[in-house]
């Protein structure tokens, strides 16, 4: 199914545009599609880098609560119940905990909303073992 996209630019550019893509016979939709395919190949993660993050995510709030033994249980287990039934509730009760936790939310949790795998990843961090590579000092993958 197609849809449209509307987008704002002057009149003036869209005449400069349109004359530009003419002399090169172009078609404005075409070079528009053509744009945003070449972005989306060039910026969209593929999903086992984003899986990698979300665990190094979930693994880093492990450690500010202290390591793996200071995770309660009734949250790894809330979390994975909302996990199989309601990414909605999952992702608050993560945001929920970064801001009671006062931390600042990383960008990739915003993925855990898109399905269990995601959500998966982001658990397995909490609860798991240190990732490979890990450097506590810096507290990044090396």
């Amino acid at each position: 199914m197609n849809t449209s996209l509307q987008v704002r630019i002057s009149k003036d550019l869209k005449e400069r545009f349109q004359q530009v893509a003419k002399e090169n016979n172009k078609d404005t939709s075409t070079l528009i599609r053509d744009w945003i395919s070449s972005y989306v190949a060039k910026h969209q993660k593929p999903d086992e880098e984003v899986a990698a993050e979300l665990y190094m995510a979930g693994y880093e709030l492990q450690q500010v609560l202290g390591g793996r033994e200071y995770v309660s249980k009734e949250f790894a287990n809330q979390l994975q119940e909302y996990s199989l039934t309601d990414q909605k509730q999952f992702s608050q009760l993560v945001l929920s905990t970064y801001l009671d936790l006062e931390l600042t939310v990383p960008s990739i949790v915003s993925k855990t909303y898109q399905g269990f795998a995601y959500s998966q990843m982001f658990l397995l961090g909490l609860v798991g073992d240190k990732p490979a590579g890990f450097n506590e000092k810096q507290n990044k993958t090396i």
